[in-house]
């Protein structure tokens, strides 16, 4: 009797500790003075590290498959592209198959095809199977790519320096096949070569929706001093003739250049360039409204929604533009040298660079609705939301729509903002 009196007291004392635990790990809602939500309870967490944050992969843009989602993580010394079931984050598969031991997992741009994820590192490229987190192939090249792959049906685009036949040294789009990693030159641009010694480049490669064979063909020209000038061209590539071709983004100017492919939206061209944004008509490569900021849209790039084109500048500020006219729609104060933006159901979300925190924003009015910090997490001092993408899924059965993000040591998983 006396010894389960002693049990008695010592499961009572351990249920109490237990619960103690639980409410000193409770993450509490959390407003700011402006009504803005800083901490709220997230529906699981998962650790990204058995061992040194410092050491972590990155992942730029989301990669979502059967509902699963791709993030960066790290155990020991080893570095992996790991697969999370986003009902309870569990890891399901690990993938580190890489030509270097020492080498990061950088994935800045990628391109997935059904099953298939492919990236590209320098000399070295990558697919991999994402049923079972396998390499469907992989390839070390004589000559290095650029990692700014984009898709094109089961091929992906990238692009790499060659010696044409009149000895002029230019870059142009390379055609790699999904399925077999095997890599092919495809297109080059109709360059002036007025300027023998300058740098030549088809930058992006873009297909037009509905129409594979209409390809936006994105490249640039160096005048002296650096001076660069950067065009569009509409190519047809079955009958393999420009519709129209050599009209000048931006005024030239020293060192600029696109740094992401232009989008296609409602038979319109958006393109961001340096500090400015532009629209251009499909059919004829008019360009159609221009508008210039204070700085660059390098770190965040833009997304359009809804007939709103959205962007994080490095002057602090998200805008709003109308895709129509290129009007202001709105503007909010939020982070520079942030991450990729994400959308789902009238909100954007994104993690800042300068301040740290997950945002969620209103895509019609603006509204910040989201300003989370990973110290009130649990964390503690110093934690802080990490610039690798933010992952959104729809409400899909009884589960409800789901944002994840990242912070130096956890990825975490929030009910979506409604």
């Amino acid at each position: 009797m006396k010894m389960k009196k002693i049990f008695l007291v010592l499961s009572a004392i351990i249920s109490v500790v237990s619960c103690n635990l639980e409410k000193e790990n409770e993450v509490i809602h959390q407003i700011d003075d402006q009504g803005v939500v800083i901490a709220t309870p997230y529906i699981w967490k998962t650790s990204l590290h058995q061992g040194n944050p410092a050491s972590n992969s990155f992942v730029k843009f989301p990669v979502v498959y059967n509902d699963n989602v791709v993030i960066p993580t790290t155990n020991g010394d080893n570095i992996y592209l790991s697969f999370l079931n986003t009902l309870d984050g569990k890891i399901l598969w690990r993938w580190n198959d890489v030509f270097e031991e020492s080498e990061r997992i950088y994935v800045p741009w990628h391109v997935q095809y059904n099953n298939l994820l492919t990236f590209q590192s320098g000399v070295r490229s990558y697919c991999i199977n994402l049923d079972n987190g396998l390499t469907y192939w992989k390839f070390r090249r004589d000559q290095s790519f650029d990692s700014r792959i984009n898709s094109l049906g089961m091929y992906y685009i990238t692009t790499a320096s060659i010696t044409n036949s009149d000895g002029y040294n230019e870059f142009i789009a390379f055609k790699g096949d999904i399925h077999t990693g095997h890599i092919t030159e495809f297109l080059t641009a109709n360059f002036t070569y007025e300027h023998p010694d300058c740098v030549r480049a088809v930058c992006f490669v873009t297909s037009v929706p509905n129409n594979k064979n209409l390809l936006i063909v994105t490249y640039a020209e160096n005048l002296p001093d650096w001076i660069t000038q950067s065009y569009f061209g509409l190519y047809n590539a079955e009958s393999k003739e420009w519709i129209w071709d050599k009209i000048l983004i931006a005024p030239p100017k020293r060192y600029s250049g696109l740094y992401y492919a232009p989008k296609i939206h409602d038979n319109k061209i958006y393109a961001e360039i340096e500090n400015s944004i532009v629209c251009h008509d499909l059919t004829t490569g008019k360009q159609l409204w221009k508008r210039d900021f204070t700085n660059d849209f390098t770190f965040t790039g833009f997304i359009i929604e809804d007939g709103r084109l959205i962007a994080n500048n490095e002057d602090l500020f998200a805008v709003c533009l109308d895709t129509e006219t290129g009007n202001e729609l709105w503007r909010v104060r939020t982070a520079g040298t942030s991450g990729k933006m994400s959308y789902l159901n009238g909100i954007v979300y994104f993690v800042g660079g300068s301040v740290p925190r997950l945002f969620a924003i209103e895509a019609s009015t603006g509204k910040i609705v989201w300003r989370i910090d990973a110290a009130l997490l649990g964390e503690g001092y110093g934690a802080r939301f990490i610039t690798n993408a933010v992952y959104v899924l729809p409400a899909k059965d009884s589960q409800p729509a789901k944002v994840i993000a990242l912070s130096g040591l956890y990825a975490y998983c929030f009910e979506a903002y409604r």
